[in-house]
């Protein structure tokens, strides 16, 4: 086989593509903030600023329908419970939602923070050093209403 200036090229071109692949650093696994809640949906995040595992939860269909979510029974993704884990929050859906202290379903709940209905991408924040920092930890229950 004769070797030719341009299948020398060739083969010179391939092997900086193999070094290229070979070579390349693996990228990171970081997801961004409030990654991966999908539309008519509220998550909620294991930890401040939308990130760490999270809970998806469904709210009822529109309608003015109501619906109480106790979080004694729901698990982050990664397996924590979420009862009084919640850091932070995105409301992606069209309901207005109540966030409660309400430990095993008592009468009288503490109001902890509210989402007002048709504001979709609504994000409450309790980490350290958020101005709701002091509710870090206490979300155990949720009033979805949904027009």
């Amino acid at each position: 086989m004769t070797r030719t200036p341009a299948r020398l090229a060739m083969g010179a071109a391939a092997a900086a593509g193999a070094a290229l692949i070979f070579s390349a650093v693996p990228a990171t696994a970081a997801n961004p903030p409030y990654d991966g809640c999908p539309g008519w949906a509220l998550c909620l995040y294991e930890n401040g600023g939308g990130t760490g595992s999270k809970v998806i939860v469904t709210p009822p269909a529109a309608g003015g329908n109501t619906k109480i979510v106790r979080l004694t029974n729901t698990h982050f993704l990664n397996g924590v419970l979420a009862d009084n884990q919640t850091s932070s929050w995105i409301n992606n859906s069209q309901c207005e939602i109540e966030f409660w202290d309400d430990p095993n379903g008592e009468l009288h709940p503490s109001d902890l923070d509210f989402a007002s209905s048709w504001s979709w991408g609504t994000t409450g924040d309790y980490a350290a050093g958020t101005a709701k920092s002091y509710d870090n930890d206490r979300l155990s229950s949720l009033r979805f209403s949904c027009p």
